[in-house]
């Protein structure tokens, strides 16, 4: 959640750490690309001072996005923010753009008896956005170590800025976490935990619009939003140094939107301190109750936003790590994901001119509808 854990909820260690680590990002059919460096700074404080960590990325962000037209069997061009494009027959209109991200996060923790509070802030910046984030939360150990409860609450202040209009609208967002950790026995542990989001204020997507009969208009959606989340994490530890870690999530939130996430990560230690880690995750979800790829007449509240849409998506990925000297870590990891829209739709005769579908034999089409591929190389120093 926002501003619980920024840097990954990190226990207390003897040791110290700094961690370069660079990730590629990209969409297939020319959409997104992001290459991501990042500088990850965990210091040890000694016991009196706790353990400080320091989060330093640069995002650079380029390609194009989906706009929420409708395709039609004719080529149309498309103008937004960052530039015009051209789309072919029978493709969902895209237009491009390119931004750069600036993100800091630091987080402060001290152990006091059973308990590990920690402070977490953070701050992004981008053309059209700015981020502020805020956090505590706590860790309290029992039962001589073998449980421990982790709760938190959160506070997000952000301003988005539009680049097509002179305006500063503000988004807040509230959270809090509650969880449970269990040591099961030597080779088990659960976690369960629950989650809360609040959100309230300028929730639009600037750039986004919706066919509305023969016309488009302006994405419009709720100024609130309630986000839960409940995770159920389990990690089996095998006697040929072997670990499954599963996961599984599901989401809800008054925008009718619900989602399954059900992951596995299997971690080997070979010999000369090799670790191979695979991984597979399968998402689903439904449609939000405000979304639909194009509407016959105004709503309220209406998106064409493929990220609301029903969709589902299978990942799977390989990272492998070494240590290459004394103290010395690398790391290199692979992802690829491919993502279907449940509900697929059959392109319109002519931009704007036609509300029912063409005779078209080809194939239906989501904007959903996009597979991506990640890569992440890293290179730690612990000392």
């Amino acid at each position: 959640m926002a501003g619980v854990g920024v840097l990954g909820g990190r226990q207390l260690q003897a040791q110290s750490s700094v961690e370069l680590r660079t990730l590629f990002y990209s969409e297939s059919d020319g959409r997104t690309t992001v290459l991501s460096p990042t500088l990850l700074l965990h210091q040890d404080l000694g016991v009196s001072w706790g353990q400080f960590d320091l989060l330093l990325t640069h995002d650079t962000i380029s390609g194009a996005s989906p706009t929420g037209g409708y395709p039609t069997l004719s080529v149309t061009t498309t103008t937004g923010a960052s530039g015009s494009s051209t789309t072919a027959a029978g493709k969902v209109p895209m237009v491009p753009y390119s931004d750069e991200r600036k993100a800091e996060g630091i987080s402060w923790s001290r152990r006091f008896g059973a308990h590990l509070p920690t402070i977490d802030l953070s701050h992004s910046t981008e053309k059209d956005y700015l981020s502020k984030e805020y956090g505590i939360s706590d860790a309290w150990t029992m039962f001589e170590g073998r449980g421990t409860l982790h709760y938190g609450l959160s506070y997000a202040d952000d301003t988005v800025s539009p680049v097509t209009r002179p305006v500063h609208l503000a988004k807040k967002t509230h959270g809090l976490a509650l969880g449970w950790t269990w040591v099961m026995g030597e080779n088990d542990l659960v976690d369960v935990s629950v989650s809360r989001m609040k959100l309230e204020g300028y929730l639009d997507e600037p750039y986004l619009i919706v066919p509305v009969g023969i016309t488009t208009l302006s994405e419009h959606r709720p100024g609130t939003r309630q986000r839960d989340a409940w995770l159920l994490k389990q990690a089996h530890r095998f006697e040929w140094d072997g670990a499954l870690k599963t996961s599984y999530r599901y989401y809800s939130d008054d925008w009718g939107l619900k989602a399954h996430t059900l992951d596995f990560t299997y971690d080997q230690r070979l010999d000369d301190g090799w670790i191979v880690s695979p991984r597979l995750r399968y998402y689903t979800q439904n449609d939000a109750s405000f979304y639909a790829p194009k509407f016959a007449t105004a709503q309220p509240f209406m998106s064409s936003d493929y990220r609301l849409s029903a969709m589902q998506s299978l990942l799977a990925g390989l990272t492998v790590s070494t240590e290459i000297a004394e103290g010395w870590t690398a790391s290199v990891g692979a992802t690829y994901q491919f993502q279907q829209g449940k509900k697929s739709i059959t392109p319109l005769a002519t931009a704007g001119t036609s509300t029912s579908p063409a005779v078209y034999s080809g194939p239906g089409t989501s904007a959903a509808d996009v597979n991506t591929t990640t890569l992440t190389v890293g290179l730690k120093w612990t000392y």
